[in-house]
């Protein structure tokens, strides 16, 4: 007698991890960041590799500008920031430079400097379907806001980030910040 109730505890048990694992997976799966659209047929949250395959690259035909991580005594959780630039880049037939920036390997933010920023401006609004307005800014559902900006050098581009996913990189690198 003693071992079916043995039995029966064990099978609770078992029932309830079970259930708590399906919850928990449930719940991680809610809080996944949907992709959102950036430059051309490029969204949030795709991996270096496969970037390198969407824009047929090959390994290290890029600059790297920056590769951050935390030093070990960091108390914060590891993270990099993977930022890479594609020199003579097409799209949308405008030629110019791409900078693509990843965050824990997944892409969050696309600026591309063309050789006219008007000619370049046309064409994302025409193929995006927004408009800039008087604001130089606009947004694509689910979480992507495109601006027009001018880089420290005082370079024009057009940049596209993921607004859900910069959020979380915050929270992720500034938990410990204080």
């Amino acid at each position: 007698m003693p071992m079916k109730t043995s039995s029966k505890s064990i099978a609770l048990v078992l029932l309830i991890a079970v259930a708590c694992l399906s919850a928990c997976r449930k719940e991680d799966h809610e809080t996944k960041i949907k992709p959102s659209r950036l430059i051309g047929t490029l969204y949030s949250g795709q991996s270096l590799e496969a970037v390198e395959r969407e824009l047929h690259l090959g390994a290290g035909n890029w600059q790297v500008l920056e590769d951050r991580r935390p030093l070990p005594s960091d108390p914060r959780p590891p993270f990099r920031i993977y930022t890479i630039s594609l020199k003579n880049f097409n799209e949308y037939g405008q030629n110019g430079d791409l900078v693509l920036s990843f965050f824990n390997d997944q892409l969050m933010t696309t600026m591309f400097y063309p050789v006219s920023i008007d000619s370049f401006r046309t064409a994302v609004e025409q193929h995006a379907g927004i408009s800039f307005g008087s604001t130089g800014a606009a947004e694509i559902a689910p979480s992507t806001r495109v601006w027009v900006g001018k880089d420290d050098s005082g370079r024009s581009y057009i940049g596209w980030i993921d607004k859900k996913l910069q959020a979380v990189q915050d929270t992720w690198i500034q938990q410990y910040d204080k």
